[in-house]
C-alpha cells in the first residue's frame, strides 16, 4: 500500500522538477526576464485649505480635465464676509489719509496765511513806531515851545494826546504782530500733527491692504483649479456637501505620464539595467503590446518574498524597479496590472 502511493507522489515531483526546467529553459533561451507590474501615474490629491461647502463639481470619475481649469467651487460665509470687513477696512483707511492729506493742504496754506500777517503786522508796527516817534518829537518841541510862552497849554495838550494816541497804537501793532506770530506757529505745528497723521494713516491702509490680500487669499482657496491634465480617477464629495480642510475631494492622474512599477527578486536584479526597453502586455489587450524602458532601480532591497522558516538559507528580498511606458495611446490605466519581458543584461 505505501509502494502504491509513494509512486504516485515520485511522478508528480518529477513532473514539477521538469516543468520548472523547461520555464527556465525558456527563459534563457529567449533572453527574457518575465515578470508581472502596475500600471502607476502621476496622482494628485485635490483638498480645500478652507472648510465651506461645494457649490460646484466639474465632473465624475473617469471625466478628463485640463490643467487650470476650475474644479471644485466653496461656497463660505465665514470668509465672504471677512472679505467685505476687509475692503470696508480699506475704504475708512483711504478715508483717513484723503482727511490727512488734506489737513496738511490746509496748513500749509494757513502757514503762509500767517505769514503775510506776520509781514504786514510788522510793517504796520513799522509805521506805529515811525508816528510815536514823530509824535514824540513833536511834543518835545512843544513843552520847549510852551516853556517860551509861544504855545498855549491846549496845544500842549493836544501833542501829548497825539504822542499818547501813537504809544497806543504802537502796542496793538506790536500785539497784533505777536499775534500773527503765534498763528504762525500755531499753523507750522498743525502741519506737524497732520505730516505725522498722514504717516499713521498711511501704515493703517498698509496693514489694511495687508488685511484684504490675506482675506481674499483665503477666498481663492475656495477655487480650486487642477494642477495637472489628467483624467478623474476618484470623487470623494458631491456638490452642497460640506467639507472640511485636507479632505480629498478629487483624485486626478495624469495619464500622459505613465509608468510600470515591478519588484525582481535580488537575484535577478543584478540582469538588468537602465534604459533598456521592455515589452508589456496587458491581460485585457491580448492583441497590443507596448513598450517601456528602465527608468530607476531601487538602491536598496525592499521586503522579503521568500523567508527563511528552515534556517537553512537566507531571505530573498526585492528590488523596486520603474519602467517608464513609451507608447501607451491611452489604453493602459492607473491599477492595471501587466506582464513585462525585460531582456537580460549581456
Amino acid at each position: 500500500m505505501k509502494k502504491l502511493i509513494i509512486i504516485p507522489l515520485a511522478v508528480i515531483v518529477l513532473i514539477g522538477i521538469i516543468l520548472i526546467f523547461i520555464f527556465f529553459k525558456k527563459g534563457e533561451k529567449d533572453n527574457l526576464l518575465h515578470t508581472t507590474g502596475i500600471i502607476e501615474g502621476t496622482e494628485v490629491n485635490l483638498s480645500a485649505k478652507a472648510a465651506g461647502k461645494i457649490s460646484e463639481l466639474c465632473c465624475k470619475e473617469g471625466d478628463i480635465v485640463k490643467e487650470g481649469n476650475v474644479v471644485i467651487r466653496l461656497e463660505s460665509d465665514d470668509i465672504t464676509a471677512s472679505v467685505k470687513q476687509a475692503k470696508a477696512g480699506i475704504e475708512r483707511a483711504r478715508a483717513e489719509v484723503n482727511v490727512s492729506e488734506s489737513a496738511i493742504e490746509n496748513s500749509k496754506a494757513n502757514i503762509e496765511s500767517a505769514k503775510a500777517e506776520v509781514k504786514n503786522a510788522e510793517a504796520e508796527m513799522e509805521r506805529a513806531k515811525a508816528q510815536m516817534e514823530e509824535a514824540k518829537r513833536q511834543i518835545e518841541r512843544a513843552t520847549a515851545l510852551y516853556k517860551d510862552g509861544f504855545i498855549s497849554k491846549e496845544d500842549l495838550d493836544l501833542k501829548t494826546t497825539n504822542y499818547d494816541t501813537a504809544v497806543s497804537i504802537l502796542e496793538a501793532s506790536r500785539a497784533k504782530l505777536m499775534a500773527s506770530i503765534s498763528k504762525k506757529d500755531a499753523a507750522i505745528a498743525q502741519l506737524n500733527t497732520s505730516i505725522n497723521q498722514l504717516s499713521s494713516s498711511k501704515a493703517r491702509f498698509k496693514e489694511a491692504e495687508a488685511g484684504l490680500s490675506y482675506q481674499m487669499a483665503r477666498l481663492n482657496d475656495t477655487i480650486i483649479k487642477a494642477p495637472v491634465s489628467g483624467t478623474v480617477v476618484f470623487k470623494a464629495a458631491e456638490k452642497g456637501e460640506f467639507v472640511s480642510p485636507g479632505i480629498t475631494i478629487l483624485t486626478i492622474v495624469d495619464l500622459s505620464n505613465l509608468w510600470v512599477k515591478t519588484d525582481l527578486e535580488e537575484t535577478l536584479i543584478g540582469l538588468v539595467e537602465l534604459g533598456t526597453e521592455a515589452i508589456i502586455k496587458a491581460e485585457g489587450l491580448k492583441d497590443r503590446t507596448f513598450k517601456g524602458k528602465i527608468s530607476e532601480i531601487g538602491r536598496y532591497a525592499e521586503f522579503a518574498t521568500q523567508r527563511d522558516v528552515t534556517r537553512g538559507r537566507q531571505d530573498i528580498k526585492t528590488f523596486r524597479v520603474k519602467l517608464k511606458l513609451e507608447d501607451n495611446a491611452g489604453m493602459l490605466k492607473p491599477g492595471m496590472t501587466v506582464n513585462v519581458d525585460i531582456p537580460k543584461k549581456r
